[in-house]
């Protein structure tokens, strides 16, 4: 039987009036408790939305309640990464919500707030961390890795092998071919087609994908 207590998105955005859909629908399928509403630290973030909840608060003051299960709805890894922290901190818990329509393996392993959008698949051998977002129509195969805090918008294919560190933003449509690495921090631009590994905190875009120019320090630029 199914925890009594409710579920709270966290960050109202565009992603996070997505989850209201999702979460409910995970509601009726008795995966997560009802959704209760969304805190943001923008205090106009639902106007002009008309939703059946709304803002509960903001990030910087919200104290969750013993049994409320938090959905993160921030794509931005490191911004991720501040707030979780902030309200662990303060006792709160961050829930997996897996959308009725989305697919795993039942070899797939899921890290605690992971998010799988409709139609999301998770392939076999897959290890995902934590808090992981994993957008709509968005593919994992078959031994990759998603390092926790990160983020994949939608359409994206991640092939066979692939490994990808902590904290990395992919942009919607892209591709990774098989066994690529992408180091921690990177960013891969929408619709890049990676086929070779990425560094730690790069940023590459285009197809096939290219590394962006990376500004020179003051004193090189000077000479």
């Amino acid at each position: 039987m199914m925890e009594k207590g409710r579920t709270i998105i966290v960050g109202a955005g565009g992603f996070g009036r997505e989850l209201i859909s999702w979460a409910n629908d995970a509601h009726v399928a008795g995966r997560v408790p009802p959704l209760a509403g969304l805190i943001d630290d923008d205090s106009a973030a639902m106007n002009g939305f008309a939703y059946s909840v709304g803002l509960l608060g903001s990030i910087a003051d919200f104290v969750p309640q013993s049994r409320d299960q938090l959905l993160m709805a921030i794509g931005t890894p490191r911004i991720k990464d501040r707030v979780a922290a902030l309200l662990g901190a303060r006792g709160g818990r961050f829930t997996t919500l897996i959308h009725p329509t989305a697919v795993v393996a039942g070899s797939a392993i899921l890290g605690y707030g992971v998010i799988l959008c409709p139609l999301s698949l998770v392939s076999a051998d897959v290890h995902v961390g934590e808090l992981v977002s994993v957008n709509v129509l968005t593919s994992i195969g078959h031994d990759v890795s998603v390092g926790r805090y990160s983020t994949l918008s939608a359409h994206v294919d991640l092939t066979g092998g692939v490994r990808v560190e902590e904290a990395v933003m992919i942009g919607t449509g892209a591709k990774l071919l098989p066994r690529v690495k992408v180091g921690a921090g990177a960013t891969i631009g929408a619709g890049s087609v990676v086929y070779r590994s990425v560094p730690a905190g790069r940023s590459v875009f285009a197809a096939p994908a290219k590394t962006l120019r990376q500004a020179q320090p003051p004193e090189i630029a000077a000479r």
